[in-house]
């Protein structure tokens, strides 16, 4: 039994730039996953969320993920799709109507949140079932709506998001046969590695999925919302991570995952992909001979002394997309510097700065606690 496991392939993203706005490429990483299908012909692909940046997306964007299924659709037995918080669940359910158009079976199988609660409502969750194998779908769900799908239990505020993500997996399981259980899940785990771009409003102490809440039967767990590649514990729990970096938060290695079940246990290889990637480069006298060096990177460009002149000439060449000037922060020793731009809504990033800069200390964990929930409340 093979699968391939895919995630946050974020298709439309783009970059504010000096130059504009920057499309980043996603032919060549979607091109070399075909291949990878082609080769392995797996039994399942697994798309665990956040096929989409832009809940508002283009057609054209649209139509490059419509040619990488119907190009793959052949190779694969079953192609499972969840929805992540980047997701426009309603347009994105939309591409299983593409079954009816590429075989008279029925390959393409999505999930999304609304799904997901329309079950809980009608009492319908079950597996996917196939022979041997149980699919179980966990697609991301809002904080709010979340707890209203369960309204009626007492539920501690404390880790009530995993609690409730616990519970629809046991009512998933409770209707399981299957010898081979998996969950697609697009969810923030605990003792997960963050990269820097991963929506902050959403990877928080209230979207917070403990470890031991996953059930235990599950022979793999694929998931998304992550963006950097890495095994979650000692059991067989895995994000793929994004695709692609997008942005100079994420200098790791991205790609995806190649499984296969022998024994009732998961072999598991990373395929990390080509792609275009992001480095930062201070300020110095060679400052020029290192971007020629790395013409095929994006760059950006960290100073805190150049003068106009020779910025216009950094900024020419056509890989260099971002110039950040260095802030020496006066209140605290001015041997370190920061390059962090705080989000002016973010208020928990703000507060940890001003507890560092004017009372020299961490805030207090409490308090995060409180802002954060506080934040996700107001934002969702």
């Amino acid at each position: 039994m093979k699968f391939v496991h895919v995630s946050d392939i974020h298709l439309g993203k783009k970059l504010k730039t000096i130059k504009g706005d920057l499309e980043l490429d996603f032919y060549s990483p979607l091109k070399q996953i075909k291949e990878v299908i082609y080769e392995v012909r797996p039994n399942f692909v697994f798309i665990c969320g956040d096929v989409f940046h832009y809940k508002n997306h283009s057609a054209d964007v649209e139509e490059i993920f419509i040619e990488f299924l119907i190009k793959i659709y052949d190779y694969v037995d079953f192609i499972f799709i969840i929805s992540g918080n980047h997701d426009n669940e309603k347009r994105l359910y939309n591409f299983s109507l593409f079954n009816k158009f590429l075989s008279k079976g029925q390959k393409i199988f999505i999930y999304t949140g609304v799904d997901l609660m329309n079950d809980i409502k009608d009492e319908k969750l079950r597996p996917f079932s196939f022979g041997e194998v149980d699919i179980v779908f966990l697609p991301f769900l809002e904080y709010k709506l979340a707890l209203n799908a369960f309204y009626n239990l007492d539920i501690p505020k404390e880790f009530a998001y995993s609690f409730v993500y616990s519970s629809i997996m046991r009512d998933f399981l409770q209707k399981s046969r299957g010898k081979f259980k998996f969950l697609l899940g697009h969810m923030y785990v605990e003792n997960s590695v963050l990269g820097n771009t991963e929506a902050r409003n959403y990877i928080n102490d209230s979207y917070y999925v403990r470890l031991g809440d996953i059930d235990e039967s599950f022979v793999y767990v694929a998931l998304g919302h992550v963006h950097k590649f890495q095994k979650i514990g000692a059991r067989n729990i895995y994000y793929s991570g994004s695709i692609i970096p997008l942005d100079f938060g994420e200098n790791f290695d991205h790609g995806i995952i190649v499984g296969q079940v022998v024994n009732n246990f998961p072999k598991i290889e990373f395929i990390k992909l080509n792609y275009k990637e992001f480095i930062t480069i201070r300020e110095s006298k060679n400052i020029f001979d290192e971007i020629e060096r790395n013409k095929d990177k994006f760059i950006k460009v960290i100073y805190s002394s150049l003068d106009y002149e020779i910025l216009e000439k950094i900024a020419k060449f056509d890989n260099v997309i971002k110039l950040q000037k260095e802030i020496i922060e006066e209140k605290k020793n001015l041997e370190k510097s920061t390059d962090e731009l705080i989000d002016p809504f973010d208020v928990v990033k703000m507060y940890q700065k001003y507890y560092e800069i004017e009372k020299k200390q961490d805030i207090i964990e409490e308090v995060v606690k409180y802002l954060t929930r506080i934040q996700t409340e107001t934002l969702t």
